[in-house]
This record gives C-alpha cells, structure tokens and sequence, in this order.
C-alpha cells in the first residue's frame, strides 16, 4: 500500500482481542481479499477523476467508503488468524469513465462471489458474518455501477444535455437517500408504473408540469421534467 492510501485508510483498529486461529486456513483468502480492497479503492480514486457529473460522483464515494470498511475487518480479521499483512501492488487503473465503470463492475461481481466463497468456508460467525456483509455490500456496488452505465446509455434524457445541468445543488436530507430503493409511479415510458428503482442521485430543485405546443404544432400536456435552467422568461 502506497503512502497516501495508508494515510487514507487510517490505522486498523487493535482493541478486538478474539481468537480466530481455527480460520487460519483461509488467511491466504483474506490476504488476497485486502490487496482487492486496496486496489479497489486505487481505482476508484482515479475513476472519479474520470467522471462526467456530481451525480455519479457522489456514487463513486460511497463505494470507496465501503471499501474503506471492509479493508478495516479483513485487516482485523488477519492480525486475529495470526497472518501478516501483505505487500500490495498498486493494481489497475482506469483510463477512461465508460471502460473504468465497466472494468469495476466486472470486479465487483468476482469480489461478490469471492467473499460468498470465503464465507461459506469460514468455521467461526466472526468471520462469516463480516465477509457475508461485504459481498452483500459488492453485490449492492454492482447494481449501482449497472445503473450508471445504463444512464450513460441511454438516450432518454429531460435536460438539455447528457451531464446535469449547473447550478443543481446535491440534496443534504433527501426523502429517498442515494442507493434506497423505490417504486416508480410516473407511466411517462412504457412499463415504467411500479418497476423498482435504485436512487443514484439527489438534487435541491424545482420541476415544473407544463403545456405547450411543440415546434411542429404538437399539444402537450402535463410534462413534468423541466426545471428551472431548462426554461427561460418570454
């Protein structure tokens, strides 16, 4: 581990003093696991440069943030097997936004069934449990990073642009916060009323429902994705 992703991650707490020998079999596991971690958290810090918007952004960091933490556990989870902590390679770094979401996504998946494996092999619940809750925690990373390449494909889009619009403020205490889950009640596309959606960005605005009469004469009512950058006095 590089200098800054020491000062990063921090210290590894030491206060657990439990006894995790009779796992000692799976230490070579969870050295590896580690060096994902730190690589995982490397790319992730290069990715967000790489990023279009705030939106994705704010994802990005949240992922990193649970990286963070499971680095922690399977450090403590080493120390108390009695295995040395590894020399760790830099790893992989992303060269461009689209490949890096989906070279991530691809490792979140293996981690996923990685930590899975280890979990199911692990004699005590110490050990279950924690790295149960990490491949819970890469699964949920996987679906977020999905979504992100979804949204870079798609072609729907209600502003004015494929980035979002200057001047959106990130909301503090959104009603439905980043990652939660939803159930969609607007119909404006075909069986969207009632699919599930995952919350990838929150933001402080106002829409508004207008009519108006399209270009080409069209009449529209009650459209509901304009906010204000979108909309200019006449």
């Amino acid at each position: 581990m590089n200098t800054n992703m020491q000062n990063d991650f921090g210290s590894t707490p030491t206060g657990m003093r439990m006894n995790l020998t009779s796992d000692a079999h799976l230490k070579e596991d969870v050295s590896r696991a580690i060096i994902l971690e730190v690589q995982a958290y490397n790319f992730y810090q290069r990715l967000v440069q790489l990023t279009p918007n705030e939106q994705f952004r704010q994802i990005i960091f949240r992922i990193q943030l649970d990286e963070m933490k499971h680095y922690h556990w399977f450090t403590m989870i080493l120390r108390m097997m009695g295995g040395q902590q590894p020399q760790i390679p830099f790893g992989e770094i992303p060269r461009n936004f689209k490949e890096g979401v989906q070279k991530a996504f691809q490792k979140e998946i293996e981690a996923y069934s990685f930590y899975q494996n280890i979990s199911s092999r692990a004699t005590t619940h110490h050990v279950q449990m924690h790295f149960m809750h990490a491949s819970y925690d890469e699964q949920l990373h996987a679906t977020w990073l999905q979504n992100m390449l979804m949204m870079d494909n798609t072609k729907m889009n209600h502003s004015s642009s494929r980035k979002i619009p200057k001047g959106l403020k990130v909301a503090e205490n959104p009603a439905f916060p980043i990652g939660s889950k939803a159930i969609i009640n607007a119909d404006h596309r075909p069986n969207m009323k009632g699919a599930e959606a995952t919350i990838v960005g929150a933001y402080d605005t106002t829409v508004y429902m207008v009519d108006y009469t399209s270009t080409t004469g069209e009449k529209v009512t009650n459209h509901k994705w304009l906010i204000e950058s979108d909309l200019s006095a006449k």
